[in-house]
């Protein structure tokens, strides 16, 4: 009998053909898993790397047995160096192959691999350095001239450079190569050779180790660290044990989430990208690997590779649906076209799927495009999926197996029913041990509820409805009071981007003097449409006026030629707020120019 509650009720267990026990998940480090789950796979593709200087064409291939076999060569050559069991390895990669090589050869050693996003300040990569501690770092040259002084004046014995060319060199005969496509060539001179070790000498060394025995799994042991501003704003390091890793791979497998091939265009310095690399490894898959950010050539890359799956972001699938191969109807069928990492505009979902308000799948509709996922770094970027079989319109998915997703009112275990809106939290084996070096944090994130379980609390608003769907709302950070009400951003970007000469808007509270705090919308307008930025200013205004309540109506507009995203895919409103220079406790102008952006 239905109590109400999600968390004892899970009715979107409905969608699922097995019932799930976390007793049964592996305990493997994940380099065992890995390997265990493919030994017999040994002759299928895993790598097929593609480059846009090659026009996303064949590129090189990397059997399972070779993939394993650099992998161990890789270890035999870490543990030379001295890496070892628990050390902490950051790891500074584009989404090359040589990331996946050392993520599992650290496993076999025992150690805790940290990628690290090339857009992280130099301070806070010397923070990190100094204190964990850090003895090597595996980094792309090209991001070298960017952290040369911090890496010259910490106690790094070893920086492991790779310039690109190590797993493709024929291919960098006839293109450019990764390096002046991803941040342009780098033209330095190495001032500290006495710490570099380029990849080719580096995996020499491995013939100075004879044989080498993985390390035994053990609970909790971290195998990765994500960095991440998490649900609180602040950097922090999301430690993973091989268990919270394992277990992703395992829901996703066992809960027939996908199967076939996979198109990968994500750094795997994120939580999303960790997930996604784990999973495909794990499953055998053929993965179409894109070493670039590649955002606006998409529908290229999809033409050119086929895949079964494609995990992205709100970005790739903006930019998916203007192209022309959409339009034309000429992008192949993709089994499953995954949206994460923040909510798809409703307007977007609804072109692409062709659905709209009050759609609900029944069966399986071949038809829908694009499925939308949730999850976060602290819980292996997973949470739910819009699995085939369960997708509804708006929503953000059903909690993928194993997890436990209900609705709270916020910051307490005061559980919320079918459709009333409160914070989305968090429960399953995928829930991080911690965050590095920060047990107060740790604490505002996970609390244990009555039932004795670590929760994560999102910060996330949203509800769930009777059968399982899980709608997102509004981060609670955004949502702020403008003369004593609150106001919800994310609304009203919804509503400006049904607007037919609109092609997408953010929208971003600025503190006001007599106000408390008012909305400012950056809007990106279609320039096909035949108006100038006033008058669509104009038109948006008279509408958000007729629709919206008044403290929801925007004070001021800007227009701009793009929204930046940040490696996760998200919008990047800091950016964007900091461009504006808007500070209305100090001036009431707004620029009138339109603001640009380089993506």
């Amino acid at each position: 009998m239905a109590t109400g509650y999600p968390s004892i009720d899970k009715p979107w267990m409905k969608y699922y053909d097995t019932t799930f026990d976390e007793r049964n998940l592996p305990k493997q480090t994940i380099y065992e898993l890995a390997y265990s789950r493919n030994k017999d796979n040994l002759s299928n593709i895993a790598i097929d790397v593609r480059m846009s200087g090659n026009d996303f064409n064949k590129g090189i291939t990397i059997t399972y047995k070779e993939l394993f076999a650099r992998i161990e060569k890789c270890a035999k050559a870490a543990s030379v160096l001295g890496i070892g069991k628990d050390e902490i390895v950051p790891i500074i990669l584009p989404n090359v192959p040589e990331a996946r090589i050392f993520i599992y050869a650290n496993s076999i050693l025992g150690a805790t691999s940290y990628p690290i996003s090339p857009f992280l300040p130099e301070k806070q990569l010397e923070l990190i350095i100094n204190e964990n501690n850090i003895r090597h770092v595996v980094l792309f040259e090209a991001f070298y001239d960017k952290y040369k002084s911090v890496l010259a004046n910490t106690n790094l014995e070893h920086m492991i450079l790779l310039d690109g060319t190590e797993s493709m060199p024929q291919m960098f005969k006839m293109i450019k190569g990764i390096k002046d496509s991803i941040s342009g060539a780098a033209k330095h001179s190495l001032e500290i050779v006495n710490k570099v070790l380029y990849w080719d000498r580096f995996m020499e060394l491995s013939k100075q180790c004879r044989d080498i025995k993985p390390v035994s799994y053990s609970e909790k042991h971290i195998a990765a660290i994500i960095g991440t501003s998490g649900t609180t704003g602040t950097s922090k390091g999301v430690c993973l044990s091989d268990d919270n890793i394992n277990a992703t791979a395992c829901a996703y497998i066992e809960g027939k989430c996908f199967g076939g091939s996979f198109l990968d265009a994500l750094i795997p310095s994120i939580g999303y990208g960790i997930s996604v690399l784990h999973h495909q490894t794990v499953a055998g898959a053929k993965v179409y690997l894109i070493p670039e950010l590649v955002t606006d050539r998409i529908a290229e890359v999809v033409c050119k590779t086929k895949p079964d799956n494609f995990p992205g972001g709100p970005v790739h699938y903006i930019n998916l649906a203007r192209s022309k191969e959409f339009a034309e109807g000429t992008l192949p069928k993709v089994k499953n076209m995954i949206s994460g990492g923040a909510s798809l505009p409703k307007e977007i979902e609804e072109k692409l799927n062709g659905v709209s308000v009050g759609y609900e799948e029944e069966g399986i509709n071949d038809n829908i495009f694009v499925r939308q996922g949730f999850g976060l770094s602290e819980n292996v970027a997973t949470g739910t999926y819009s699995k085939r079989g369960a997708y509804k319109f708006g929503s953000i998915g059903i909690p993928i197996p194993y997890e436990t997703i209900s609705i709270f009112k916020p910051d307490t275990d005061e559980e919320l029913t079918y459709g009333e809106t409160g914070e989305i939290c968090i429960t399953g084996p995928m829930v991080m041990q911690h965050y590095l070096n920060n047990p107060t944090e740790t604490e505002n994130v996970i609390h244990i509820h009555k039932d004795g379980k670590r929760w994560i609390h999102t910060k996330d608003i949203g509800y769930m409805d009777e059968i399982g769907h899980l709608f997102h709302v509004e981060r609670i950070k955004n949502i702020f009071m403008r003369t004593g009400f609150n106001v919800h951003p994310s609304a009203i970007s919804e509503f400006i981007n049904t607007l037919p000469y609109v092609i997408n808007s953010h929208v971003i509270g600025f503190d006001h003097p007599a106000e408390q705090c008012v909305p400012i919308a950056f809007v990106v307008a279609d320039k096909t449409c035949g108006k100038r930025n006033e008058e669509i200013e104009n038109l948006i205004k008279e509408e958000c006026y007729k629709n919206l309540e008044e403290t929801s109506v925007p004070y001021g507009y800007v227009f701009v030629d793009e929204l930046p995203v940040n490696l996760g895919g998200k919008i990047d409103g800091q950016a964007i707020k900091e461009a504006s220079e808007i500070d209305l406790m100090k001036s009431d102008s707004i620029p009138k120019k339109e603001l640009h952006f380089n993506q």
